[in-house]
């Protein structure tokens, strides 16, 4: 019995494992707020082109520009609820796209003679946009995650510098022609616009998400300012511009102040265990 007690005297104690932390909430409310900035280009097109004075003496639009490229810039604010869902809202600048289109109108003077009017449109067309964005993200693989997502809000389209370049045949059969020359002041028409998108961020740090994507944007309408006869003391209707829609490829980035991130260190908790107790006979 003595040498049984002086074994079991000599043994070392087993250390017993740790339980696990219990659950707990990490991070504050703020761990999901995000900044955003993108830039990118886009395909713009254009459905149609109105004017009520061409309409109203029987015209009608041809050879229209109606693809057209510009660029823009902007920047948002938005909150990550999860790794599924987020939200933003987003500003930008749209630059650099263009208008144009031609008319014919087919009259008949007070002689009786037969006469053409062409007249040739050409302007500058510019956009403010604000969208409100959700976003569903599709999983991550090695720090990459798809997403789709839908947008709406206004967009404020605005026409400047349009000119209108035209002749007069006064009577076709003699050959008469007159040039004819119009301007018009700058035009804004603020309306609906909505987005549907698609791509793929990386996430290269906890904080920073890189982004590159597919945007469909429907920007709705815009439309100039009276166009001014430089001739004569006329003054037309605005040149109206239909359904403005962009197809736009976007790079951006994301600054999360929200943790963990998919790729960097893992944190393990240290678990403490006593050292052996050695007792000396």
């Amino acid at each position: 019995m003595s040498a049984s007690a002086i074994a079991s005297a000599a043994d070392f104690p087993v250390a017993q494992p740790v339980p696990p932390p219990p659950p707990e909430l990490r991070g504050t409310i703020s761990s999901g707020i995000y900044l955003r900035g993108d830039v990118g280009v886009g395909y713009q097109q254009i459905d149609k082109y109105e004017q009520s004075d061409v309409r109203a003496a029987g015209g009608s639009f041809y050879g229209q520009t109606d693809q057209t490229t510009a660029f823009f810039a902007g920047a948002g604010i938005g909150y990550r609820f999860n790794n599924w869902f987020r939200v933003d809202g987003t500003f930008e600048y749209r630059g650099g796209g263009s208008i144009g289109v031609n008319d014919r109108i087919d009259y008949t003077n007070g002689f009786g003679n037969p006469g053409i009017l062409t007249n040739t449109y050409k302007g500058n067309l510019s956009s403010l946009v604000a969208l409100f964005n959700a976003y569903v993200d599709l999983g991550t693989w090695n720090c990459l995650t798809p997403y789709i997502g839908a947008g709406i809000g206004v967009a404020q389209n605005r026409i400047t510098g349009l000119t209108d370049q035209g002749i007069n045949w006064v009577d076709t059969t003699g050959g008469i022609i007159q040039p004819t020359l119009g301007t018009a002041s700058s035009g804004t028409k603020t309306g609906v616009a909505w987005a549907l998108m698609a791509g793929v961020g990386y996430e290269v740090n906890k904080n920073l998400t890189l982004e590159v994507g597919y945007r469909y944007l429907n920007l709705g309408d815009a439309q100039s300012g009276p166009i001014r006869n430089a001739f004569l003391n006329e003054s037309y209707a605005p040149l109206k511009v239909k359904s403005i829609d962009s197809h736009d490829i976007k790079i951006g980035m994301r600054w999360n102040f929200g943790e963990p991130d998919c790729c960097g260190p893992v944190e393990r908790p240290v678990t403490y265990a006593p050292a052996p107790v050695v007792r000396k006979y």
